[in-house]
Protein backbone atom coordinates (compact mmCIF):
# COMPACT_ATOMS: atom_id res chain seq x y z
CA UNK A 1 0.00 0.00 0.00
CA UNK A 2 2.73 2.37 0.79
CA UNK A 3 4.94 1.74 -2.39
CA UNK A 4 1.22 2.44 -4.47
CA UNK A 5 1.24 6.09 -2.05
CA UNK A 6 4.82 6.63 -2.94
CA UNK A 7 4.37 6.01 -6.68
CA UNK A 8 1.02 8.48 -6.80
CA UNK A 9 2.75 11.29 -5.46
CA UNK A 10 5.24 10.51 -7.36
CA UNK A 11 3.57 11.01 -10.49
CA UNK A 12 1.54 13.70 -9.60
CA UNK A 13 4.65 15.69 -8.99
CA UNK A 14 6.08 15.45 -12.16
CA UNK A 15 2.68 16.47 -13.77
CA UNK A 16 3.11 18.93 -11.30
CA UNK A 17 6.76 20.25 -12.97
CA UNK A 18 5.64 19.61 -16.21
CA UNK A 19 2.59 21.93 -15.86
CA UNK A 20 4.93 24.44 -14.27
CA UNK A 21 7.10 24.43 -16.69
CA UNK A 22 4.85 25.08 -20.01
CA UNK A 23 2.52 27.61 -18.11
CA UNK A 24 5.51 29.76 -16.70
CA UNK A 25 5.84 32.32 -18.33
CA UNK A 26 9.41 33.35 -19.20
CA UNK A 27 10.94 37.06 -20.09
CA UNK A 28 14.60 38.29 -20.89
CA UNK A 29 15.90 38.86 -17.73
CA UNK A 30 19.72 39.15 -19.24
CA UNK A 31 20.01 42.94 -20.23
CA UNK A 32 22.80 44.67 -21.20
CA UNK A 33 25.32 46.34 -19.37
CA UNK A 34 28.89 47.35 -18.90
CA UNK A 35 31.73 46.84 -16.93
CA UNK A 36 35.58 47.38 -17.08
CA UNK A 37 35.85 44.29 -19.91
CA UNK A 38 32.62 46.00 -21.91
CA UNK A 39 29.65 45.38 -22.89
CA UNK A 40 28.03 42.02 -21.68
CA UNK A 41 24.45 40.77 -21.02
CA UNK A 42 23.27 38.72 -18.51
CA UNK A 43 22.82 39.17 -14.21
CA UNK A 44 26.01 41.92 -12.95
CA UNK A 45 27.51 39.88 -9.91
CA UNK A 46 26.72 36.45 -11.36
CA UNK A 47 26.55 35.60 -14.74
CA UNK A 48 27.78 37.92 -17.89
CA UNK A 49 28.35 37.09 -21.62
CA UNK A 50 30.23 39.24 -23.92
CA UNK A 51 28.61 37.95 -27.34
CA UNK A 52 25.48 38.75 -29.37
CA UNK A 53 21.84 36.97 -28.83
CA UNK A 54 21.68 36.62 -32.35
CA UNK A 55 22.53 33.28 -33.62
CA UNK A 56 23.91 32.38 -36.81
CA UNK A 57 23.79 29.54 -38.59
CA UNK A 58 27.65 28.76 -37.86
CA UNK A 59 27.21 29.90 -34.26
CA UNK A 60 28.30 32.75 -31.81
CA UNK A 61 30.90 33.26 -30.03
CA UNK A 62 29.85 34.19 -26.08
CA UNK A 63 32.30 34.85 -23.59
CA UNK A 64 31.20 34.17 -20.32
CA UNK A 65 32.31 35.66 -16.61
CA UNK A 66 31.04 34.78 -13.45
CA UNK A 67 31.49 36.06 -10.17
CA UNK A 68 31.64 34.29 -7.00
CA UNK A 69 33.82 32.73 -4.92
CA UNK A 70 37.27 31.57 -5.66
CA UNK A 71 36.46 28.20 -5.54
CA UNK A 72 35.02 28.34 -9.47
CA UNK A 73 38.25 29.04 -10.78
CA UNK A 74 39.86 26.35 -12.58
CA UNK A 75 36.72 23.96 -12.43
CA UNK A 76 35.12 22.53 -15.11
CA UNK A 77 31.61 23.70 -16.40
CA UNK A 78 28.47 23.27 -18.37
CA UNK A 79 24.98 24.57 -19.33
CA UNK A 80 21.74 23.10 -19.66
CA UNK A 81 19.41 25.14 -21.70
CA UNK A 82 15.57 24.62 -21.76
CA UNK A 83 13.59 25.86 -24.45
CA UNK A 84 10.37 27.68 -23.29
CA UNK A 85 7.45 25.23 -23.05
CA UNK A 86 9.48 22.35 -23.41
CA UNK A 87 11.04 19.45 -21.15
CA UNK A 88 14.11 18.48 -22.60
CA UNK A 89 17.18 20.59 -22.23
CA UNK A 90 19.95 20.83 -24.85
CA UNK A 91 23.76 21.71 -24.56
CA UNK A 92 23.88 24.93 -27.05
CA UNK A 93 27.39 24.93 -26.23
CA UNK A 94 29.71 23.57 -29.56
CA UNK A 95 33.40 24.81 -28.60
CA UNK A 96 34.38 25.96 -25.19
CA UNK A 97 37.63 26.18 -22.84
CA UNK A 98 37.24 23.30 -20.16
CA UNK A 99 38.23 25.10 -17.12
CA UNK A 100 37.09 28.44 -16.04
CA UNK A 101 40.31 31.15 -15.59
CA UNK A 102 39.96 34.19 -13.59
CA UNK A 103 40.02 37.15 -14.57
CA UNK A 104 41.05 40.63 -12.94
CA UNK A 105 39.97 40.83 -8.94
CA UNK A 106 36.59 40.02 -9.37
CA UNK A 107 35.51 38.01 -11.84
CA UNK A 108 36.43 34.25 -10.62
CA UNK A 109 35.26 32.51 -13.84
CA UNK A 110 35.46 32.61 -17.33
CA UNK A 111 35.29 31.03 -20.32
CA UNK A 112 35.39 31.36 -24.40
CA UNK A 113 32.65 29.53 -26.18
CA UNK A 114 30.65 28.81 -29.58
CA UNK A 115 26.91 28.48 -28.79
CA UNK A 116 24.25 27.13 -31.22
CA UNK A 117 20.93 27.02 -30.52
CA UNK A 118 17.95 25.27 -33.24
CA UNK A 119 15.37 27.78 -32.70
CA UNK A 120 14.35 31.71 -32.00
CA UNK A 121 12.86 31.74 -28.36
CA UNK A 122 13.30 32.15 -24.83
CA UNK A 123 16.00 29.85 -23.66
CA UNK A 124 16.54 29.34 -20.01
CA UNK A 125 20.41 28.68 -19.54
CA UNK A 126 21.31 26.94 -16.09
CA UNK A 127 25.13 27.18 -15.57
CA UNK A 128 26.89 24.28 -13.65
CA UNK A 129 29.97 24.61 -12.19
CA UNK A 130 32.27 21.63 -10.93
CA UNK A 131 28.57 20.00 -11.80
CA UNK A 132 27.23 22.14 -8.95
CA UNK A 133 24.05 24.62 -9.95
CA UNK A 134 25.68 27.70 -9.96
CA UNK A 135 23.25 30.38 -11.81
CA UNK A 136 20.60 30.81 -14.87
CA UNK A 137 19.68 33.92 -17.00
CA UNK A 138 16.96 33.88 -19.49
CA UNK A 139 17.65 34.58 -23.07
CA UNK A 140 15.55 35.75 -25.94
CA UNK A 141 17.35 34.03 -28.56
CA UNK A 142 17.05 35.33 -32.29
CA UNK A 143 18.18 32.61 -34.88
CA UNK A 144 19.11 33.64 -38.27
Amino acid sequence: MLLIVLSLVSVIAACKTEETLKEEKWEDDSPFFTNEYGEMFGKEGSIGIIGLKTITESGQKWMWHFWGPDEISHKEWEVKAFKQGEEDSINPITFKDEKLSPRGTSINGHARSTVMFPSSGAWKLEVYIDEKYFDEIIVEVTQE
